[in-house]
């Protein structure tokens, strides 16, 4: 049985209750899988994993996920972090434990080794899983983080953000359409920036209680945002990940500063930098283009 049939096979399995990992509790990931049409040959490649930045979720990557899959042939997983769309909310929101999320999702789909791509918040994700647990990753890209800082953009930017959120007063809708247009008009003021705004309205949608509001854990990403914020300590003392590794920055963007490359290095020897040129922080939405190209060349080169 390839690959691909074993985690069509479990998917329809998945139940939503918190299973224990080693110390603290992982959750069961929402996900999307990218089908291929069933004349295709099984491809055992290693899937690949997206995980999304702050206040994104799995829809942010449709197009780019179908476009990898169409190329490489390789599974593609698109996933919500824990506090984020469909998956399950907690009380906390540390590096560590959105690593074992995936963990743990890698071994309910049978999934020994994955490539893995994240942004932003999502590429801390990626990056922790590589550091806790190396053999799992085939490969890792990385998109517009750092491990050795934070942008002052991030942290100034982001909080704001999460605060005009809490202050959106949504009347009952019956339609998610209706309810992103009118939290739009609230947040105008507020978010400037069209693929923010884009961003942040995927998570207006239908709740588990049935009504329509946000599906992202505000209280807890608000309250944990010093830990997302930052790399986390206890990743950052002897580790290493010698696997495969691509960093992509924008040109115009300030998240992989020229002054972190030997902290990268010493943490991903193997790291390769490329900045976009014309492209700011969700350089993926800006030039999705040159990102497929520099995404799609790498899964190429190292496919096994």
């Amino acid at each position: 049985m390839d690959v691909y049939t074993r985690i069509l096979q479990f998917s329809r399995l998945v139940k939503k209750s918190p299973v224990n990992v080693g110390s603290r509790t992982a959750v069961n990931l929402s996900y999307t899988i990218v089908t291929r049409p069933d004349n295709d040959p099984p491809d055992e490649k290693p899937p690949l994993i997206i995980c999304h930045g702050l206040l994104g979720t799995k829809k942010n990557w449709t197009y780019l996920a179908k476009t990898i899959h169409a190329v490489t042939k390789r599974i593609v997983v698109r996933i919500d972090l824990r506090n984020h769309g469909l998956s399950p909310q907690t009380k906390s929101h540390k590096y560590e434990e959105l690593a074992e999320d995936v963990l743990q999702l890698m071994t309910k789909l049978e999934i020994d080794n994955a490539s893995l791509i994240g942004h932003n918040m999502g590429g801390r994700t990626a990056m922790s899983v590589a550091l806790m647990k190396p053999s799992a990753v085939a490969s890792l890209i990385v998109l517009e983080m750092s491990p050795a800082s934070t942008s002052a953009e991030f942290t100034t930017l982001f909080p704001r953000i999460m605060e005009a959120m809490t202050a959106v007063k949504l009347k009952e809708k019956r339609k998610v359409h209706k309810a992103r247009k009118e939290v739009k008009e609230q947040l105008k003021n507020a978010i400037t920036n069209e693929v923010i705004m884009a961003n942040v309205l995927t998570n207006v949608n239908v709740k588990q209680d049935g009504t329509i509001g946000w599906t992202c854990n505000l209280e807890t990403l608000m309250r944990h945002f010093k830990y997302i914020s930052s790399f986390p300590f206890s990743l950052d003392k002897g580790k290493k990940y010698f696997g495969p590794t691509l960093f992509i920055g924008g040109q115009l963007s300030e998240y992989i500063p020229a002054d972190d490359l030997p902290r990268i290095r010493e943490l991903f020897p193997k790291a390769v930098v490329k900045f976009v040129p014309g492209a700011g922080h969700f350089v993926h939405r800006d030039e999705p283009k040159a990102v497929l190209e520099l995404v799609i060349g790498f899964l190429n080169d190292h496919s096994e």
